[in-house]
């Protein structure tokens, strides 16, 4: 099963999104934007725990794309 969220936000650079998963990391370091840091490390520990996985995909200036992956249950015959 799967997921997607889109934004069109300011977007992230390569190094940013490296560093998107770390508690507190803050890609905005201007203060504009709300936040603590632990959102993304949040997402990418339950998804962890329930064997799932994560994409971002982000380019700056053209906003970010995260899809959530995780296995269907499998049906019983």
């Amino acid at each position: 099963l799967g997921v997607e969220v889109t934004d069109h936000g300011p977007g992230m650079t390569p190094e940013q999104r490296q560093r998107i998963f770390e508690r507190f990391y803050r890609a905005d370091t201007s203060g504009q934007h709300p936040g603590t840091g632990l959102g993304m490390s949040i997402v990418k520990e339950i998804m962890d725990v329930h064997r799932g996985s994560v994409e971002v995909e982000s380019e700056p200036g053209r906003g970010t794309t995260v899809r959530l992956w995780l296995e269907a249950a499998p049906h019983d015959a």
